[in-house]
């Protein structure tokens, strides 16, 4: 595809139009190493305390599976609360962040598993979805 000539809002109205990413890195870069449990509750409750938690649920999270029966406020709680477990998933190269899951309870202490994609530069989250741990 031949981009057009012009500033930048032509450019990415291009990009938009026909679905494309934009990667301006020259290079993959080497990926960075994943964060321990305490590392990554750090980044998540300071994101928190700084309300960047209420853009951070994923369309996924916020609008499918609704059967399941799990609100924000389960997922903001079971976040805030001490973990069962957090555990690395795998790498992400288009946002260039690790995944983790975090296992811990909602509010009526039913188990949960959280699936989270972490900005720790940024401290910022991306809740990816969230069901019962059964």
């Amino acid at each position: 595809m031949v981009l057009p000539c012009g500033d930048h809002r032509t450019v990415r109205a291009t990009l938009r139009r026909h679905r494309i990413g934009l990667n301006i890195m020259t290079s993959k870069g080497k990926k960075p190493k994943p964060l321990d449990a305490k590392e990554v509750r750090r980044v998540i409750l300071a994101a928190i305390a700084n309300g960047a938690y209420i853009e951070a649920f994923s369309y996924h999270a916020r609008f499918d599976n609704a059967d399941r029966h799990l609100s924000i406020d389960d997922v903001i709680h079971g976040l805030k609360k001490e973990w069962e477990s957090c555990k690395v998933q795998e790498f992400n190269d288009d946002e260039w962040q690790w995944k983790y899951l975090i296992a811990t309870t909602d509010i009526e202490g039913i188990p949960l598993l959280i699936p989270i994609g972490l900005d720790p530069k940024n401290t910022r989250f991306t809740v990816l979805s969230r069901f019962h741990d059964e």
